[in-house]
């Protein structure tokens, strides 16, 4: 606690806003509080109605709080409270003419929950001007091609722009900053608008859309279903696709056939293909896509072949690499991934590969 109290006041030093993340738990290594309470040179105190507050909360659940449970509801004097939707750990805010001082829980969808409600609100009203942002998502095109399209664009006048990679695909954050928030919004969109010019059927989707979730719109728009048959992804493909609300509209559900006796078996993938290919192969693939159109009755079939590691690997078929196959009614599609990566990486590029073959052919 003395460290983070030392950190805390040089940030306040030479900050207006300050937020910390984490460490409000009940266990004894939640020290957040007590470095708070160093920092601002106060006492640590227990509010007997935060402490009500989180014990009727696991009452609730039918669970009984336990006496470590209560150091949730101490606070540093003069700190107020932020409520919690999601968990029991209240947050803590400070307001000052110099700044602002907040403590959030460490768990990602509480500390955007109790961010978004309670201490963004505060920023704006501090801040001079307006500030809009958005994230661009893009699909099927590396960090530095999406880069090469669109650097020329970082320069727009009021806006900032940062790229981003992840699991195959790639994110372009755009922040803009105006006298008001119309000025601002119309900053974001004019230069959201440029890039998607760019970028084309590249561009996906924007701010929290998900890959499977604008696939999901364009089955739904096209009353159309789709089955899978996975090896290598051993399932995360079909728990992308039932992420969304909805999915069982458009899933018709999946394989898993990791073994080859079972790509056969279940899959109907000829045993030659698997003797003269190997099961890591763009035939087996399609087989497999085949497979799970016609085994679930499905307007379309995805199928997922690949060496995820670390071992399993030859010269001819290095880690990494994957066949991504789709079918349909007619010839259907294939890809072939070669890219290296750790055993989670590769499997997840799969799966983004996957939904973005899915998502261009039924955009065709």
């Amino acid at each position: 606690a003395p460290r983070i109290a030392r950190v805390v006041r040089a940030a306040m030093d030479d900050a207006g806003v300050v937020l910390l993340t984490g460490g409000l738990g009940p266990t004894e290594d939640d020290r957040t509080r007590e470095a708070l309470a160093k920092a601002l040179g106060t006492a640590l105190t227990l509010d007997p109605e935060m402490a009500e507050r989180i014990a009727a909360l696991f009452a609730a659940h039918g669970r009984v709080a336990s006496p470590r449970q209560a150091r949730q509801a101490e606070r540093p004097s003069g700190m107020a409270w932020i409520d919690n939707p999601l968990g029991s750990a209240p947050g803590l805010i400070l307001e000052r003419d110099a700044g602002l001082l907040a403590a959030l829980p460490g768990v990602p969808a509480e500390m955007k929950a109790m961010f978004d409600a309670t201490v963004a609100p505060r920023l704006a009203a501090r801040s001079n001007g307006a500030l809009a942002k958005t994230t661009l998502r893009i699909a099927g095109r590396p960090e530095s091609s999406v880069d090469d399209l669109v650097r020329d664009l970082y320069d727009s006048p009021g806006t900032e722009t940062t790229i981003l990679a992840s699991s195959g695909s790639v994110e372009l954050v755009l922040t803009a900053r105006g006298t008001d928030a119309a000025e601002a919004r119309a900053r974001c969109g004019a230069l959201a608008a440029a890039m998607r010019a760019r970028l084309g059927a590249d561009a996906y989707g924007a701010d929290d859309e998900s890959l499977a979730v604008v696939v999901s719109r364009l089955l739904v728009a096209r009353a159309a279903t789709v089955a899978i048959a996975e090896s290598c992804t051993g399932g995360l493909l079909g728990a992308a696709l039932t992420d969304v609300p909805g999915s069982s509209a458009w899933f018709r559900g999946g394989l898993v056939c990791y073994a080859n006796d079972l790509k056969a078996s279940l899959a109907g993938v000829p045993d030659e293909l698997l003797t003269a290919h190997g099961a890591v192969s763009e035939p087996v693939a399609r087989a497999l896509a085949a497979g799970a159109r016609r085994v679930c009755s499905a307007d379309f079939g995805l199928g997922v072949t690949g060496i995820a590691g670390p071992e399993g690997g030859t010269a001819d078929k290095p880690v990494g690499t994957v066949h991504v196959a789709l079918a349909d009614a007619g010839e259907g599609r294939a890809v072939k991934l070669d890219w290296p990566g750790d055993r989670s990486l590769i499997r997840r590029r799969a799966v983004t590969v996957a939904l973005d073959l899915l998502r261009r052919r039924l955009l065709a």
